[in-house]
């Protein structure tokens, strides 16, 4: 998602003192005891950087990872995780190319994966800052290569098809290209993305949005697609499920309040953490048993699950390790522009108070994260800060547990302004 205008500040803060309370069940179904059910909500020690994952100083410069020629990639958002069978995907947003493809267009969604298994990754995250490569088209179907040598080949976008007697233009409302170029009906466009992914059966799940029109690119529709057969060297090829929501004319089937979802697939369910409007939603809850994604509807629950709005993009993910389920996201205020953490015992809660992880209240990130005025990003500088910020953190799905209790989690954070993933950390006891 590639218009984004926002004024961000780093703070790594510490935030105790509550407990999550209640008869919560195990993320294994049981139910702890009452004694047992309060438990201390963890507590940040600190937030890294590990590494800009798609440019450096600049965003036609490359990191290790090397997308600009490796891939054709110039710039993009999300970097969504999902593991499948060993191998971790990354489902990123509109990617614009690096020579000679997707410029001024409406732009496709690259797929990212990484070069080592996701058990390695799981262990090291950071085999990702020299580790993530980009699915890619053959060579004779490249055009970058031709417009400039060091390009090997062009990123593959995921392509779209549909249930039999349906088209194409019910569910992709802003397809890839246009602006004087052709137009695939087949690749969703700008603001067309993947909001969350499951893996299940060894097949990869995947939410994606839609928009009101290429003029108009409020996302306000919802659907969920397969990646049948995921692979590393073929095509991102999704089968269109079905519908879940939308905002058009307020007939959604979950009351559009599940428009960005973010998925994690536990037990015998998927729970589907939605929000409908962008960026200034409530958090809601609907599940669905694993054994019945070929039919279409969610169980959605009428209730936030907590008494807080101005989300839009949300991860969550169910650490198995320390038996927690948490939350991250970006929550928007009338005053506050900030990244939350959430803690709870089951999916339904009841989740803890935000922890905050990155708040733009705090001159320190001007220091460490904005890039320089002269627009070089050096080091860990992330953000053209006079134009934009933090956005779309998404958990990896793993947690580093250390000797002393603590635990560690890592997740991607877009920035608009150079148009870059990066890849951070943030530890809690």
């Amino acid at each position: 998602m590639i218009a984004r205008v926002r004024f961000v500040v780093l703070l790594v803060a510490a935030c105790g003192g509550s407990s999550i309370t209640g008869d919560a069940s195990r993320g294994d179904g049981s139910h702890r005891d009452d004694d047992a059910a309060a438990r201390p909500v963890p507590v940040l020690q600190r937030s890294d950087e590990l590494c800009k994952l798609l440019s450096d100083h600049n965003i036609a410069d490359p990191t290790a990872n090397d997308v600009q020629h490796r891939a054709n990639v110039l710039g993009a958002d999300l970097g969504i995780p999902v593991v499948v069978d060993d191998t971790l995907y990354m489902l990123f947003g509109d990617t614009i190319g690096y020579a000679g493809i997707w410029g001024n267009q409406s732009h496709p969604d690259a797929v990212g994966y990484g070069a080592d298994s996701a058990t390695a990754i799981a262990a090291n995250p950071s085999l990702l800052c020299a580790g993530l490569r980009i699915v890619v088209v053959s060579s004779d179907a490249s055009i970058g290569p031709t417009v400039d040598p060091s390009v090997q080949r062009d990123f593959a976008g995921a392509a779209m098809t549909v249930p039999a007697g349906q088209s194409l233009g019910d569910y992709i409302h802003n397809p890839a290209g246009g602006n004087g170029g052709p137009t695939f009906a087949n690749l969703p466009g700008d603001f067309e993305v993947p909001s969350g992914a499951f893996a299940h059966g060894g097949s990869l799940y995947v939410f994606y949005t839609t928009v009101v029109s290429p003029t108009d690119t409020t996302m306000s529709g919802s659907y969920l697609a397969r990646w049948t057969t995921p692979s590393t060297t073929s095509i991102p090829l999704y089968e269109i499920l079905y519908r879940i929501d939308e905002r058009f004319d307020g007939s959604g089937a979950l009351g559009g309040r599940f428009i960005n979802i973010a998925a994690v697939a536990h037990g015998d369910y998927v729970y589907a953490f939605g929000t409908g409007e962008y960026r200034a939603s409530a958090v809601y809850l609907a599940t669905k048993r694993l054994d019945s994604l070929a039919q279409p509807g969610f169980a959605a629950e009428p209730m936030p699950l907590f008494d807080a709005t101005g989300y839009g993009e949300t991860s969550v993910r169910y650490f198995a390790q320390i038996d927690r389920w948490m939350f991250l996201a970006e929550e928007l205020t009338a005053t506050t522009n900030r990244i939350i953490a959430r803690f709870a015992d089951q999916p339904e809660g009841p989740w803890s108070e935000p922890i905050i992880v990155h708040d733009m209240a705090d001159p320190q990130f001007l220091a460490t994260y904005c890039c320089g005025a002269d627009n070089d990003c050096a080091g860990n500088q992330f953000f053209r800060c006079d134009r934009t910020g933090f956005y779309g953190t998404y958990l990896l799905p793993d947690v580093l547990v250390h000797g002393d209790g603590s635990f560690t989690v890592t997740y991607t954070m877009s920035s608009f302004d150079p148009y870059n993933v990066a890849l951070f950390t943030a530890t809690f006891h």
